[in-house]
């Protein structure tokens, strides 16, 4: 029997749920009031600024100084390690900080904040939905509550980082796939290049798939959302491409760390550079090989496919964050469905477990290896290796049907 809810609960369901986002909204807004912090976002915000309301160019490097001297009070220390606090993100990205850009930064700040927890809950159905996973309702809240408060997830709100929303387009992308809603996907995955270093290897192979399944819709509809977004940003600004690419040759100028392979290899000293290649290079080959025996599968060994892609490019990527890492969430989530499927109550405890020691064991890291501000490299580790884990031990309940139960 199906529940149906009284027509005066509908009607006070669209009140109340706007009711509560303001109210989150103004709580941020005195957060951001009491704790300064938002660097992530104050160079993305302050060149959005600087070009709609001031008609400047956000790649400018007075842009950057401003952005320096609102961080320290004065223009960075480059001998320190200190960000250069450069816009880096393709013009293209602005379509999504140039409303912010309109609000002075405390307000801006907050309003990125509230976004950005309303798209950590939302990044964690869009996984349970790829998964086509149904958890039992206390298993669902723990999902979500878990999605917003573990590492990953609050650090990502705190610096006011764009991965997040960056994550949602991708996973959005692989969730209209899923339901064959190609044009939406095209234009999700299209939009996806204003973080290109999270989808680079992810968007390859979604092309190549759908090639292999005929999917001529996802194609035209990608390459067109690419192709408008490219001509309308050049027709706005010829030379962005180049000042763009002034700015990401200078990241590794004040950024220590490499790929996480990188991390790893440095255990053995002198060798390091031979290991991360060698590495990197068998993790590449081994991620074109499982794209080959994707090729012409349907959704379930797809979406497994572009978990792992997803995985092995934070692994390989040159230089990632862990704010990234959000965009690894559904991949934890297909894991979770199915040892829950497979095993029932016992999996659901497993699942719980996992969410324990995700939850609490990456926070209990950071604070015992936290350096002052700066993370250790240690936190780049954890989650992408129990992700790959995660994935190659479910790998065989997943690829040997070729739709995954409902």
């Amino acid at each position: 029997m199906r529940f149906t809810a009284p027509s005066w609960l509908k009607a006070l369901l669209i009140p109340l749920i706007v009711g509560m986002v303001v109210a989150l909204g103004y709580a941020n807004y005195r957060f951001v009031l009491q704790a300064p912090g938002g660097n992530d976002f104050l160079p993305r915000w302050l060149g959005a600024r600087v070009w709609v309301v001031e008609g400047g160019n956000p790649y400018d490097r007075e842009v950057s100084v401003a952005a320096q001297t609102m961080i320290y009070g004065r223009p960075a220390d480059l001998e320190a390690g200190e960000d250069l606090a450069h816009f880096v993100y393709p013009l293209p990205a602005m379509l999504f900080f140039v409303p912010f850009g309109l609000f002075s930064f405390p307000v801006a700040r907050a309003l990125w904040m509230t976004l950005l927890e309303l798209a950590l809950p939302a990044l964690a159905l869009v996984g349970i939905l790829i998964a086509r996973w149904r958890p039992r309702p206390w298993l669902l809240t723990l999902l979500v509550l878990f999605s917003v408060l573990w590492y990953h997830g609050l650090r990502s709100v705190i610096v006011g980082q764009f991965a997040v929303i960056e994550a949602l387009l991708m996973l959005g992308a692989l969730l209209a796939i899923q339901r064959e809603q190609d044009a939406w996907a095209g234009v999700l995955l299209g939009l996806s290049i204003a973080k290109p270093q999270m989808p680079f290897l992810l968007i390859p192979f979604i092309l190549l798939w759908a090639f292999s399944r005929r999917r001529w819709l996802l194609i035209l509809s990608s390459l067109a959302t690419f192709a408008v977004l490219m001509g309308g940003s050049l027709a706005m600004m010829p030379d962005w491409p180049m000042r763009w690419l002034q700015q990401v040759f200078e990241y590794p100028r004040y950024t220590e760390l490499g790929s996480p392979i990188s991390i790893l290899a440095g255990v053995f000293p002198g060798l390091e550079p031979w290991f991360t290649r060698a590495l990197t290079t068998l993790m590449l080959l081994y991620m074109l090989w499982e794209w080959r025996l994707a090729w012409e599968k349907e959704d379930a060994w797809f979406q497994w496919t572009a978990a792992m892609t997803i995985v092995i490019t934070n692994w390989v990527a040159f230089r990632t964050a862990t704010t990234n890492y959000v965009v690894m969430l559904p991949a934890l989530y297909l894991v979770f469905a199915v040892w829950s499927r497979r095993w029932g109550k016992a999996g659901d405890m497993a699942v719980v477990m996992a969410l324990v020691v995700l939850g609490l064991g990456l926070w209990w890291l950071f604070l015992t290896t936290v350096r002052g501000n700066a993370e250790s490299p240690w936190m780049y580790i954890p989650l992408p290796a129990f992700a790959m884990a995660g994935l190659w031990w479910v790998r065989w309940y997943i690829v040997r049907s070729e739709r995954l139960p409902i």
